[in-house]
């Protein structure tokens, strides 16, 4: 005989609304009686309807609102194809996502696609976005009305909200600074190409970078830090500007997108010897590597991170989890051209 609701209620000696809180961890229900209905559950073999919680969910569609930089970012499509797969698996339980894609990193533009999403019925947020007071306040407002924001992809510091999704940027700024050290066959003079200093991601790859290469004694100087605000035209003016000034620089570390024009400015100097780093696994920056261009990328998982993002914001909404949950961290993995 099929376990239900009703009868874990009858056997339990309670309502069925009390299974169904303890059930979705909604609270308001005493610890032994909680203890009671889960171990009847296990117990009894309950199984959660899938097919009703369904029919319940498409009476009032679960809207995820996802806001990305990803316009002129190839990177993002992975992001975005991890958040589709999370949207097409929970589809039977009324999950629609609302994906608004923005250009860069101006505050008024991020703030409007926030208030966009709100406008339009989202249940709550997945975003990447600026580390700024601004965002830090309206995400913390929003986690204060028990609004469950995820920070996916880059975090912002100090800013309250259901958990982060996404890199160990640290870390993975200390792989590229350890490689780089190991490689080095003289003292290193190094142009850090970043995509925007208001992104934690691409400061946090800076900081890691510098602690490893300062940890292991490595010779090496920052003659200077430009941003390309993840623009590849940009990326190429300002790495020629840098080059041009700079004839000592013999390494470029690329921090965020713009690897590209980073790439091309490195061929627009063929006499220059530059050991060139970047990040994430994109075609572009792929065949870079390919060419000899980029000597290594790290990669961060960006598939996994969209999913997980809307998979957490989807338990959230449906009381399946806490107000506040540990980080969700992808792999660091080192790719060169062997491993492509």
């Amino acid at each position: 005989m099929k376990v239900t609701v009703k009868s874990l209620a009858q056997a339990a000696g309670v309502s069925r609304g009390t299974v169904d809180r303890v059930l979705h961890n909604r609270g308001g229900v005493k610890p032994d009686i909680v203890l009671k209905i889960k171990s009847l559950a296990k117990e009894l073999g309950y199984v959660p309807n899938r097919a009703g919680r369904a029919l319940a969910a498409y009476k009032t569609p679960i809207k995820i609102g996802v806001m990305l930089p990803s316009i002129g970012n190839p990177f993002f499509d992975g992001v975005i194809d991890g958040v589709f797969q999370a949207r097409d698996e929970f589809a039977d339980l009324g999950v629609e996502v609302v994906l608004k894609e923005v250009e860069g990193f101006d505050l008024n533009t991020h703030l409007n696609a926030i208030d966009d999403l709100l406008f339009k019925g989202c249940k709550a947020l997945c975003i990447s976005t600026l580390n700024i007071d601004a965002l830090r306040k309206k995400i913390s407002d929003l986690y204060a009305k028990h609004f469950p924001v995820i920070l996916l992809n880059t975090n912002v510091e100090k800013a309250d909200c259901l958990c982060y999704v996404g890199s160990d940027y640290l870390t993975a700024g200390a792989t590229c600074g350890g490689m780089l050290a190991m490689c080095a066959k003289e003292p290193l003079k190094v142009l850090i190409v970043t995509g925007s200093k208001m992104i934690l991601g691409h400061n946090q790859r800076i900081d890691g970078f510098k602690s490893e290469l300062d940890r292991q004694q490595a010779e090496y100087q920052i003659i200077d830090t430009v941003e390309c605000y993840d623009s590849d035209i940009k990326a190429t003016r300002v790495t020629l500007d840098a080059l041009d000034r700079n004839e000592q620089i013999n390494c470029i570390y690329v921090t965020g997108a713009g690897v590209q024009g980073v790439g091309a400015a490195i061929l627009a100097r063929p006499k220059r010897k530059i050991f060139a780093i970047a990040f994430d696994e994109v075609y572009t920056t792929k065949e870079l590597v390919k060419q000899g261009i980029i000597r290594f990328v790290v990669c961060q998982q960006p598939e996994r991170q969209g999913y997980h993002a809307v998979k957490r914001a989807y338990m959230a909404i449906t009381n399946q989890i806490p107000e506040h949950v540990d980080d969700f961290i992808t792999e660091t993995i080192i790719k060169i051209q062997a491993n492509l």
